[in-house]
């Protein structure tokens, strides 16, 4: 298939190009599984290493993306999170134009641990709500959070959680609280083999882990957050006041 072995390009290169020529080219699309190894052989009669270093190659440069278990795939394009924003997952999703999805992994009464209590402004040792979830796009996970509430200021919330409903508009409705301003803390971690499985990617991937502390009128803290992704998924932007 157009590979030339009497050149200096090693082989691995070449497929690895040729393969990123059918991505660009559409026939391979966003999130679509690319065939075997053992098909990449047949179809460029190299060696299982050669395919396997060229896909190696693309997946070091985000091109592909493996998910455990599964195969490699396709990366998926882009997503814009707008790092000043209020919205929630359900706001982000809409203003792409999708239905947002998200399961519960863990909904828990919990004491406030000292740090949670501190981003609060609780006492430690205070009972939050401990909310684990997953949150898809296109029926892939996107993104995994942690987010911790105080059952003082906010009593039952843990009852009126529900699976696509949005939080916010839980806060809004039931107990009168807008989000309107959060600070945002960022970093990036490798994907430890338990986040790996939840977000389907690789071990070792690297991830965004950003930390928020969201805010209602009145500079009272509303709740703390932890959530990751994948930074080959999701371009963190921030736009400039007019």
């Amino acid at each position: 298939m157009g590979l030339n072995p009497s050149t200096p390009q090693p082989l691995y290169m070449q497929v690895r190009q040729m393969l990123k020529n059918s991505i660009q080219q559409g026939k391979y699309k966003p999130d679509e599984q690319i065939p075997t190894e053992a098909e990449l052989c047949q179809a460029y009669n190299v060696s299982r290493i050669t395919i396997r270093k060229a896909i190696e190659e693309l997946v070091k440069d985000g091109t592909l993306t493996r998910i455990p278990r599964r195969g490699t795939f396709v990366a998926s394009n882009k997503f814009h999170n707008e790092l000043l924003s209020v919205s929630g997952f359900s706001e982000f999703s809409h203003q792409l134009g999708m239905i947002p999805n998200s399961r519960i992994l863990k909904s828990e009464v919990i004491p406030a641990p000292e740090d949670v209590a501190r981003h609060l402004l609780i006492k430690e040792g205070s009972p939050i709500l401990e909310l684990e979830r997953l949150m898809y796009v296109n029926d892939r996970p996107l993104f995994y959070d942690i987010a911790h509430y105080s059952l003082i200021r906010f009593p039952g919330l843990e009852k009126k959680i529900a699976k696509n409903e949005s939080t916010y508009k839980v806060l809004l409705e039931e107990y009168h609280t807008e989000i309107v301003s959060n600070e945002k803390i960022i970093d990036v971690i490798g994907a430890t083999q338990d986040y790996a499985k939840l977000l389907e990617c690789a071990n070792g991937a690297n991830l965004f882990r950003i930390l928020k502390i969201a805010f209602d009128a009145n500079d009272e803290p509303v709740h703390l957050s932890t959530f990751m992704c994948e930074t080959n998924k999701v371009n963190l932007t921030v736009h400039r006041a007019k």
